[in-house]
């Protein structure tokens, strides 16, 4: 799905997935903070994205309160896991959040990018280069079932 000549994606932040961004909530970076307005007195805002196949998901920040988390650290929770099941990430995958900023548009809007690290062979020169590349999910094929019937 192509981008429009006016628009352009700013990258908020990307991250490696851990056992934990998989199975429970996504840990979300400190600094990504500044991107989103909080509701005055809410520790939690809602925001949509859209992924590479220009489907919407909804998910939601929160910020713990660090009175009672002893580690107050911020954390995508809502939507997420529905997230992760859809593209059917693991471990080691990246997340990549963007903000897309629109000349038409005034509110913020965001592009979520899930990507896997697989082996690529390329030639250079003649000679053949095996190499590691990071690639969309959505452009793998999906994984065949060993299940013996």
């Amino acid at each position: 799905m192509g981008m429009l000549d006016s628009e352009a994606d700013d990258q908020i932040f990307s991250k490696r997935l851990t056992k934990t961004d998989i199975g429970v909530r996504l840990s979300f970076p400190m600094e990504a903070l500044d991107d989103f307005e909080f509701p005055r007195g809410k520790d939690k805002v809602e925001f949509s994205v859209t992924d590479g196949m220009g489907s919407s998901w909804e998910f939601g920040l929160t910020r713990r309160n660090g009175t009672r988390h002893s580690h107050p650290k911020p954390v995508l929770s809502s939507g997420w896991r529905a997230y992760v099941q859809a593209k059917s990430l693991k471990k080691d995958d990246r997340v990549i959040l963007k903000r897309i900023k629109g000349k038409l548009v005034s509110k913020t809007r965001f592009k979520v990018q899930a990507q896997r690290k697989v082996p690529r062979t390329i030639k250079l020169f003649g000679k053949e280069i095996h190499a590691e590349a990071w690639v969309d999910v959505e452009e793998l094929e999906p994984e065949v079932s060993a299940s013996v019937l």
